[in-house]
């Protein structure tokens, strides 16, 4: 299977798994514990980034990661359509 077939495989499997606990067991399966931990750093880097207007050094301590993932996640909230769609994932700052 070429690169863009597995790509387009892989999200067809994403957008199929219906529960919680699907979901749970099939990034378990595909990701090391490590790739999960770092996503769930992303999630909450998006989440303080586009939920306040905190500097990205607050973020970064706050949150206990590298100031490197919070330059990343700052540089793709630039874009308005990103910090819309990621301020609209989330309730509220905390």
């Amino acid at each position: 299977m070429n690169k863009s077939k597995a790509s387009q495989t892989l999200i067809n499997m994403l957008c199929n798994i219906k529960n919680r606990d699907e979901m749970r067991f099939f990034l378990g399966q595909i990701l090391t514990t490590g790739e999960i931990n770092d996503l769930v750093d992303r999630i909450r880097i998006y989440h303080w980034l586009a939920c306040t207007d905190s500097p990205q050094r607050e973020c970064a301590k706050t949150l206990n990661v590298s100031i490197s993932k919070v330059t990343r996640g700052s540089a793709n909230l630039q874009k308005p359509k990103s910090r819309e769609y990621w301020k609209s994932k989330f309730d509220s700052p905390n």
